[in-house]
């Protein structure tokens, strides 16, 4: 893999953007970063600990803020909840009564989805939130005994899919039921820590693992529910997140060194929302 930015910190993200750059987040240094042809540029500086990042409409950037627990070590705090950086540099959040979000998403409804776990040692305890990006209300549709990381949505749009860290698994529930009673496991790892994933144009699952084992992290492909394939693009125990791009590219986080890399992907990456239904439609 390549290394197209570095020196970042703790890095989160990626959100391959609809302009064609790339952004991240960086948990220690409390900032939001845009990398644009290779050359990186502070987009803001949220304080706190900037984790997952999504685009929304009109190249509005939300970003799940955990309010500067750890990882986050940076001085300079910031509530917990949802940050948005808008399109014309203006900013404002929303999600009060979260606790430590650590992703989000959007829905095929519209609606922005977000994780939020409890940070302790114990890893289980935690919540989900509905959001409603124009009002700023979020309703807790579910809370859980583990620790609800990575989230996103397939092709189908019918589930909505969260890595579990604490049990390393993937479980998924019904976007039209999300209860307790409906979660499923849908893959249970084998190795490694589920963190933040994708899925591309083909329906795979690409999942970005951190392992603190001596055999360090990886970065897993899963096709049916079956492991397909593994990649170790170094020796780095935190790979935490991903994004696969429309041009075929694979943009990995590595909170080890600070780094964003890049590599060619087979397929192009499945379009988030709210851009799938504006790019199938078209």
């Amino acid at each position: 893999m390549d290394i197209i930015a570095s020196g970042l910190g703790m890095l989160e993200g990626p959100v391959t953007a609809q302009d064609g750059s790339i952004v991240v987040t960086s948990l220690d240094q409390g900032k939001v970063f845009r990398i644009v042809d290779d050359s990186v540029q502070t987009l803001a500086n949220t304080g706190g600990g900037a984790n997952g990042a999504t685009e929304g409409p009109g190249g509005v950037i939300f970003v799940a803020q955990n309010g500067g627990v750890p990882p986050a070590l940076n001085q300079k705090r910031s509530p917990a909840g949802v940050q948005v950086i808008e399109a014309n540099g203006a900013r404002r959040s929303f999600g009060e009564g979260m606790r430590s979000p650590n992703d989000l998403c959007f829905g095929p409804d519209g609606f922005l989805y977000v994780t939020d776990p409890t940070r302790k040692p114990e890893r289980d305890d935690g919540r989900i939130w509905r959001c409603n990006i124009d009002t700023g209300e979020c309703t807790q549709i579910l809370t859980c005994d583990w620790y609800p990381n990575g989230i996103g949505f397939s092709r189908d749009d019918e589930w909505i899919y969260v890595a579990d860290s604490r049990h390393a698994r993937i479980v998924r529930l019904p976007l039209a039921d999300p209860r307790s009673e409906t979660v499923e496991t849908f893959i249970t790892l084998d190795h490694g820590i589920p963190d933040g994933f994708a899925f591309d144009a083909e329906d795979n699952l690409i999942i970005a693992c951190p392992n603190f084992t001596p055999a360090g992290g990886d970065v897993q492909v899963y096709a049916r529910r079956k492991l397909v394939e593994v990649i170790r693009p170094g020796t780095s125990k935190l790979y935490t997140n991903l994004a696969i791009s429309s041009d075929r590219y694979l943009y990995l986080c590595d909170a080890d060194s600070g780094n964003v890399l890049r590599s060619r992907w087979p397929c192009a990456g499945l379009p988030l929302h709210p851009f799938r239904s504006v790019l199938s439609s078209s």
